[in-house]
């Protein structure tokens, strides 16, 4: 009886792993980053993005910390950390949210060839290593990326070298 029980509740807990990972997948599907609209400067320190965000779930999502660092090969020459929480609620079709962020540069003049490749669009010796934490209602989202080159970084913003240089003028 003892071995009914427990192989009963493996399997009770095996087909919850499969509902949260069912849920997670419908969840991924209704939620996107459309864009961003603006990129503006409130300090020397900080910046403040206007995202555009779809969310079609059911719940409301949070992002609780959010840390990308700029490498150019083997160097990091920037961080930017998200300064304040965002809350996207549920059921939201195309909306436009502020985020803050703190951005530290080691060397302001490694920026300088930066600028340059954005003109040119060659970005191949840029990457982005970014790590996410949040909520999607009772899932926590946890999403970490290593060595995402830049230009796959700001595709997933809907932006690329041109519409970054565009934005930033």
């Amino acid at each position: 009886m003892k071995k009914l029980l427990k192989l009963s509740l493996l399997v009770a807990l095996a087909f919850s792993f499969a509902s949260c990972s069912n849920t997670m997948q419908k969840m991924r599907s209704k939620v996107k980053l459309q864009g961003v609209e603006d990129i503006r400067p409130t300090s020397l320190s900080s910046v403040r993005i206007d995202l555009r965000v779809m969310n079609k779930t059911a719940y409301n999502l949070h992002l609780k910390d959010a840390v990308a660092n700029l490498y150019y090969r083997e160097n990091c020459i920037g961080t930017m950390r998200l300064k304040e929480q965002v809350e996207v609620p549920k059921r939201t079709e195309s909306e436009v949210f502020e985020t803050y962020w703190a951005v530290e540069i080691g060397n302001p003049l490694s920026l300088l060839p930066l600028v340059a490749k954005l003109r040119s669009g060659d970005l191949s010796e840029y990457w982005v290593n970014l790590e996410l934490e949040g909520r999607g209602g009772p899932v926590p989202v946890n999403l970490s990326r290593e060595k995402m080159p830049l230009s796959d970084f700001l595709r997933s913003f809907g932006v690329d070298s041109k519409n970054l240089m565009n934005i930033l003028k």
